[in-house]
């Protein structure tokens, strides 16, 4: 990840956000700004960010509204949201939408770099904690995205990596992080038992 761009009314939290990220990766060019609207005219700019972080609430427009006007114009831009609100609903409802993930504000340093990270190389981030709160697999299931919900189906069935990247025309690699993801959100330890909570969910 190398270009960053975060948009929260709260000033000094995305200038603390940009101090922060230079001190543990200086390779990071971090963008902080005040609006959704801000945040669409700096993308509108013309060099792409490898994430958009926006506050969710915002005078307005909310975050998710906001990625909805980004998405409009540039529906490549990968975008996340960021707020001291982890409500499950909201979190659903964002990456309904098309987040790539949800993040807290208390989030401490390191985990916050990761996930930052796993969201611009295309992943996905849910916190653990709204993932526990999402107890039954019906809930689970709406935090996949239909790329992960495609995969999981067949992840259900018993298919391997190949078999399915073969199915589905995507390489390996991308399988490999699609089950991972999927795993962790459904909370399952492991394939099979995936598999097992997928039938007694349907």
């Amino acid at each position: 990840m190398k270009r960053l761009l975060i948009a929260d009314d709260h000033l000094m939290i995305g200038s603390a956000m940009v101090y922060l990220l230079k001190q543990l990766d200086p390779s990071i060019h971090t963008v902080s700004v005040g609006s959704a609207k801000a945040a669409l005219e700096t993308v509108a700019e013309g060099k792409p960010f490898d994430l958009v972080l926006l506050d969710y609430d915002m005078p307005g427009t909310n975050g998710i509204k906001g990625m909805g006007l980004i998405h409009k114009d540039h529906p490549e831009q990968t975008v996340g949201i960021i707020s001291g609100r982890t409500e499950p609903h909201l979190v659903k409802a964002a990456i309904a939408a098309g987040a790539v993930g949800w993040l807290p504000k208390s989030m401490s340093d390191e985990p916050l770099l990761h996930a930052l990270r796993m969201m611009a190389a295309g992943g996905q981030f849910v916190p653990t904690d709204v993932l526990a709160e999402l107890k039954s697999n019906d809930d689970r299931w709406d935090l996949f995205s239909e790329a992960e919900q495609r995969v999981a189906k067949q992840l259900a069935q018993g298919l391997s990596d190949k078999e399915i990247a073969l199915s589905l025309e995507l390489e390996p690699k991308t399988i490999r992080n699609h089950v991972r993801n999927i795993l962790r959100k459904a909370g399952a330890e492991s394939r099979t038992k995936f598999a097992l909570a997928f039938h007694e969910s349907r």
